[in-house]
């Protein structure tokens, strides 16, 4: 059996806990580290994989008193970079949550700490492997699409008022929503045509999560809270969908652009166009990419869960629909599960931190670029 530590056990790496259980891993929780210990003790008191775990109010505690097997580190962007580099000089094998940094000078200190560490490593990219993603991923290295010439990839986010009602709508914790989302889409494209991105233009817009309500606002506290499209109100309990916070989405606080697009060169020449937006509702939600190579194109996107394979030289379409678990990230948690169970057990990662780095020095560039208004290189 091995055991695990989580320094921050908020909604992530709850629901990672749900992809070990539905693997009956042979695992054990040894601690946990969080402000909210406490409550989250209680939580888990009837869990037999919390039976014998020990609680700490910060990381600095457990760090010196625990030697687990495996570090989860589950916190707020922010202390992904720092606490990392911990758990790193003390070479534990390490799950990390996405971003692994969200800023250059962080990006710097942690390619430093994980240097010939990287391996040892999994970094929360789902996407990647969803059977979905590795299907495509079978596809494209068949070499039935020919000489890849680009990549289209569009992220139409359905919940995106979770990005404006919580606390990710501060982008000093963020980092910003290229870092927050298109980290995944820049991670499994870069997967799938085994290209890192070399340039970027990218330009960012705020135009709906805007306005002038005061600053600190929420929404209970709003006469408009029956009646505004994105209250916590409407969205939960009209809308039906998940709600994480009460803040204003219209307050002058409110951070966080609302749609971005970025187009990326690679070195063979091929170009990638991303798109994404939070300001779509329910069945307008779209994410997925086309590749189009010179003799086929192939696209898929996570909620039809189809993949459409185009061949030119023969009057062929080829369709692949698959079924994903609920709640899961469209199957990859549970594969992420796996990913870091064979690392506790000596295995290189395969969603490991160098592909953590390769997403992250994009989407800083990413945003760079949208604050410069031009081109710039991604300095890996």
């Amino acid at each position: 059996m091995k055991t695990i530590a989580f320094i921050g056990y908020g909604l992530r790496s709850f629901t990672m806990m749900k992809a070990f259980r539905a693997l009956e891993a042979d695992i054990a929780v040894s601690a946990v580290a969080d402000p909210r210990w406490e409550q989250i003790r209680q939580e888990n008191k009837d869990d037999p994989y919390f039976a014998g775990t020990r609680y700490y109010a910060d990381a600095d505690q457990l760090l010196a008193k625990e030697e687990p097997d495996g570090v989860f580190i589950g916190t707020r962007c922010s202390l992904h970079t720092p606490l990392a580099c911990q758990v790193l000089a003390r070479d534990i094998p390490l799950f990390l949550e996405k971003p692994v940094c969200i800023s250059r000078e962080q990006y710097e200190t942690l390619r430093a700490a994980a240097a010939g560490k990287e391996h040892r490593v999994v970094v929360s990219f789902p996407l990647r492997l969803s059977s979905i993603t590795l299907e495509m991923k079978r596809i494209v290295d068949s070499g039935v699409l020919g000489r890849i010439t680009m990549v289209q990839a569009i992220n139409n986010v359905p919940y995106g008022s979770v990005y404006y009602h919580s606390w990710y709508r501060d982008p000093t914790e963020t980092g910003g929503l290229f870092l927050q989302k298109a980290t995944h889409d820049i991670d499994y494209i870069h997967f799938l045509i085994g290209e890192r991105p070399e340039t970027v233009c990218a330009k960012t817009a705020k135009l709906h999560f805007t306005g002038d309500k005061p600053a600190g606002l929420h929404c209970p506290d709003c006469p408009e809270y029956r009646s505004c499209p994105e209250s916590s109100y409407v969205v939960g309990r009209i809308l039906k969908e998940d709600v994480q916070g009460d803040a204003c989405c219209f307050a002058r606080d409110t951070g966080n652009e609302d749609g971005a697009c970025a187009i990326f060169t690679t070195g063979s020449g091929a170009l990638i166009s991303y798109n994404q937006n939070f300001v779509v509702k329910k069945g307008a939600g779209r994410r997925g990419c086309r590749i189009i190579g010179t003799q086929g194109s192939v696209e898929f996107d996570f909620y039809t869960a189809e993949i459409r394979e185009d061949r030119y030289l023969s009057p062929q379409t080829v369709t692949h629909k698959f079924n994903f678990p609920a709640g899961m990230h469209f199957g990859g948690d549970e594969q992420l599960a796996l990913d870091f169970l064979r690392v506790l057990n000596g295995a290189p990662a395969q969603s490991d931190l160098r592909a953590g780095l390769v997403s992250a020095a994009s989407c800083l560039a990413a945003r760079e670029s949208a604050r410069l208004g031009r081109f710039i290189p991604v300095d890996y």
